[in-house]
């Protein structure tokens, strides 16, 4: 389970830093988005201050692939021959794959935007023309995606004298290597499972990383209200006890009341009737008995 966090941490391990966060996606899970929504609060200065963020996707295995053709054919939901695919029911998984090396690109070109983007495109992008809804982020906001293309681009083994679709890709390879193979969001927090903590506890355990160096939130942190049991009234108004027990006084005397002329009409002697008895539906064999004949 925990073999795609230190794969993380060693293919950062050129890196200097302080903490890993390491994040598990799958692409058709959108559980994801609260935590993106409040961590990207908090990301640029922990980034600033050597949080090193760690992204592992889920990629889909063609088992086929290898021996139908040995990945050196075009799969319209692989890349790399069928090295890396993807699947949905509202595009191609190489559409999904490529959208994957965009996300990753812009955590390396333009970490401050990473966050913003992937809330937006897992809102908005994912059940609608994708390119289109993706592009339309960066024209909206007056962003430059060239140095993110050329990211994109170079990930792939230009080397290889075979199709983009076909080649190896350096990016896919580390998320296959990581070897991410949940549905479901993951958050670990160096080798901490975080995915079931509350925010507030994750924030908790993420600031004990940095005792030593200032972030702002963990020097003043936002504490959670706390609701505050509503007191019993003691020691209430006295003319509305003494209301309170004549209007129970009077219940009590219509009660007595109608209960003494309910057994002035009792006649005695009918408790000697026979009472009806109730018919219990009995099983026996493939038929019902409707009425205990016992």
């Amino acid at each position: 389970m925990l073999y795609f966090i230190f794969i993380a941490i060693a293919l950062s391990k050129d890196v200097k830093m302080n903490v890993n966060l390491t994040i598990g996606l799958d692409f058709q899970d959108n559980s994801y988005l609260d935590f993106f929504n409040n961590f990207s609060k908090h990301y640029d200065e922990l980034q600033q201050n050597g949080l090193k963020l760690n992204i592992a996707q889920h990629l889909l295995p063609c088992y086929s692939c290898y021996t139908r053709h040995q990945f050196k054919q075009s799969e319209k939901n692989c890349l790399g021959g069928g090295r890396y695919c993807q699947y949905s029911d509202y595009v191609s998984g190489q559409i999904i794959l490529k959208e994957l090396l965009l996300q990753q690109c812009i955590l390396d070109v333009l970490p401050q935007h990473y966050f913003n983007y992937t809330i937006y495109f897992g809102q908005q992008c994912k059940k609608s023309t994708m390119v289109a809804c993706s592009q339309n982020y960066f024209i909206n906001n007056n962003i430059s995606i060239e140095t993110i293309n050329t990211c994109v681009d170079n990930s792939f083994n230009q080397s290889e004298d075979v199709n983009q679709e076909i080649q190896t890709n350096r990016i896919l390879d580390q998320y296959k290597e990581m070897q991410y193979n949940q549905t479901q969001f993951s958050l670990y927090l160096d080798s901490s499972d975080q995915t079931d903590s509350s925010y507030q506890q994750f924030l908790k355990m993420l600031c004990q990383k940095y005792i030593n160096v200032s972030i702002s939130f963990c020097d003043n942190p936002i504490e959670t209200p706390v609701e505050t049991p509503v007191k019993q009234v003691e020691n209430s108004n006295p003319l509305e006890q003494v209301f309170l027990f004549i209007f129970a006084l009077i219940i009590l005397i219509i009660a007595g009341s109608g209960g003494w002329t309910l057994l002035n009409k009792i006649q005695f002697g009918s408790s000697l009737v026979p009472r009806s008895r109730i018919a219990i539906p009995k099983l026996e064999g493939d038929h019902i008995i409707q009425e205990d004949d016992i």
